[in-house]
């Protein structure tokens, strides 16, 4: 109101409404779609301006209800601006929660450390379900699992399939039983993985002290030493910052190009970090791009609109939204990415041992830990990952990408992100660079560990140094370098691992071995 008082008495007169102060409104949005909660207090003004105008230069009746009409169609054209408005951000907040594709209810949580653990189980937060079964707890598919999974355990005990191995029927059923659980998810898949070193004693399979070895061994230490520098990757925020530099520097927006980046970008880490751990750390970011161009989008439509809203162009209210067409585009593209996000992220990981927690199973199971290497699995395994990701990038392109211009998505948008980027956590600094070193170092370090191992030796020719080793040397440096962001703090607080490590994978890995062995 006080905005609208202070206005100079020359622009108090009616104005003319012409497309380029229109155009201008538009690229302001809170003044051309409501805004702030006063904009109704601010129509409420202009309204009383306009009658004291009228008063002031002593016009006639007819004069002062055309004024009021004025004032009544600006009203009404403000109003449905400001029902644009709260429609865009009703569909901004309904993106938010289902950002990472975990579309089974409303419920499911957009928070970062809820997210974390609605990815390895989203049926638990899915709370808007029925759930008929055990007073409310599971849902029919919840109860169906369980019901087979005790099944099996009954009929392999008491039918015995297996006539020379008496034993292996019971552990026949106890694998089935996980199996169960774990597919339809009757519980958390970490409890699941702690039902062996219960039920192998009480079945007679193995003792409890045989069982509870399987549940650390030297691949749960190679997790951990390959986890911890993934954490200190996210925390100095060194992925999204490559990405958009990345984005950046090719210059032209194009969707294809785009895909392309993050992809190749997501396929490059995983061959260095763990693939959950950089399909977490680069998705929320794309997200946030998408969502800036659907709300470029959304503008450029609601700028096509007050445009058509004009009285004197009549002709243009038969026109179709044009800009509404490029918000189906932006839509469509977001789901394409972020496709790509884990298709690459699962390619990229094939290539090492470490990139995905299987390959590390499969590396710690029998005699593979003696005969396959980093090396040897790297010529095996990196051509089979490598057209792998350029198949998936070809089907991505054809399906989401191919005939759409996506113009939404600017430049300009990028460097707004990367200025957010750097308000948020500054200019590239030591932290960032140091990190990078240390995650190459340790990727050489596992490459190397043939060689490495022959230099320290017992006197018999035992090695003494293997893969756990050499992922903790460098993961260990972590908590000794000082922080410049952070003065007083390392690289890597034990806080940050606290809340991001995923601890109940090392007992999900460890229920894979003691079923294996």
């Amino acid at each position: 109101q006080g905005r609208t008082r202070r206005r100079p008495a020359r622009e108090r007169g009616a104005r003319p409404a012409s497309a380029p102060g229109r155009q201008a409104g538009a690229r302001n949005p809170e003044r051309a779609c409501g805004g702030p909660p006063g904009a109704a207090s601010i129509s409420d003004s202009r309204r009383g301006a306009a009658h004291r105008v009228v008063q002031e230069e002593g016009a006639d009746p007819s004069t002062k209800l055309g004024a009021m009409d004025m004032s009544g169609g600006s009203d009404e054209r403000e109003l449905g601006r400001s029902g644009t408005m709260l429609e865009r951000a009703g569909t901004t907040l309904q993106r938010a929660g289902s950002n990472l594709g975990l579309q089974r209810a409303s419920t499911l949580p957009t928070e970062d450390k809820q997210l974390r653990h609605a990815a390895t189980m989203p049926i638990t937060h899915d709370l808007e379900a029925v759930r008929p079964c055990c007073c409310g707890l599971w849902k029919v598919q919840q109860m169906t699992g369980f019901v087979l999974g005790v099944l099996a355990v009954l009929l392999a005990s008491t039918i015995r399939p297996i006539k020379e191995y008496p034993g292996a029927n019971d552990m026949l059923g106890i694998t089935l039983l996980c199996g169960f659980f774990w597919v339809f998810e009757v519980a958390p898949i970490y409890i699941t993985a702690l039902i062996p070193v219960v039920l192998m004693p009480l079945l007679s399979v193995t003792s409890s002290a045989i069982a509870a070895t399987a549940y650390w061994n030297v691949i749960q230490m190679l997790v951990v030493g390959t986890y911890l520098v993934d954490i200190a990757l996210e925390d100095v925020h060194l992925p999204r910052r490559a990405a958009l530099k990345m984005l950046l520097v090719t210059g032209v927006v194009q969707p294809g190009l785009l895909l392309f980046s993050f992809m190749f970008l997501c396929w490059v880490l995983s061959m260095f970090c763990n693939n959950i751990a950089v399909t977490l750390m680069v998705t929320p970011f794309a997200i946030e791009i998408m969502n800036a161009a659907e709300e470029q989008a959304r503008d450029e439509a609601a700028a096509h609109s007050d445009l058509t809203d004009q009285p004197s162009s009549s002709s243009s209210d038969s026109e179709e939204p044009v800009p509404d067409a490029s918000i189906l585009e932006v839509q469509r593209f977001s789901s394409g990415l972020l496709l790509g996000i884990a298709y690459a992220s699962t390619c990229g990981g094939l290539a090492t041992l470490t990139g995905t927690i299987t390959n590390e199973v499969l590396f710690g199971v029998g005699k593979m830990t003696d005969a396959v290497t980093y090396g040897n699995w790297w010529a095996f395994a990196f051509p089979t990952s490598a057209m792998c990701f350029l198949l998936s990038f070809g089907v991505l392109w054809f399906r989401y990408c191919c005939c759409i211009k996506l113009k939404s998505l600017t430049r300009d948008v990028l460097e707004q992100s990367y200025d957010e980027l750097v308000k948020e956590i500054g200019p590239f600094s030591r932290d960032e660079l140091i990190v990078a070193v240390i995650q190459i170092v340790q990727f050489v370090l596992l490459f190397m560990r043939p060689t490495i191992a022959k230099a320290v030796t017992t006197p018999y020719g035992e090695s003494l140094i293997g893969d756990p080793t050499l992922a903790i040397l460098p993961a260990a440096l972590l908590f000794f370098i000082p922080s410049v962001v952070r003065p007083g703090q390392a690289l890597l607080t034990w806080p940050s691992v606290h809340e991001k490590f995923d601890f109940g994978l090392l007992v999900l890995i460890g229920g894979g071995f003691a079923l294996s062995q």
